[in-house]
């Protein structure tokens, strides 16, 4: 399995481009790849942000004495 990170991300998309100037992938399958590749971007930055509202939490939490969390809905079944 090939590592997935912000790094192999900008390699792929890189690859791509070079792949469309000379021809090996039309057009439409440039746009459909970087369409998956927006979307990869999107739940990269969420995770970003996600870890942020959770330190700044354990920040309030430590300078106030509270409980205040992030509530887990990752975890929540849905029925």
């Amino acid at each position: 399995m090939r590592p997935v990170n912000n790094k192999s991300l900008t390699a792929f998309l890189f690859d791509q481009m070079e792949k469309l100037d000379t021809g090996k992938i039309t057009k439409e399958d440039a746009l459909a790849q970087a369409s998956l590749a927006k979307q990869v971007n999107s739940q990269m930055r969420y995770e970003l942000d996600r870890a942020k509202v959770i330190m700044e939490l354990s920040k309030h939490n430590a300078i106030y004495k509270d409980g205040a969390n992030l509530r887990e809905i990752e975890s929540k079944n849905f029925d």
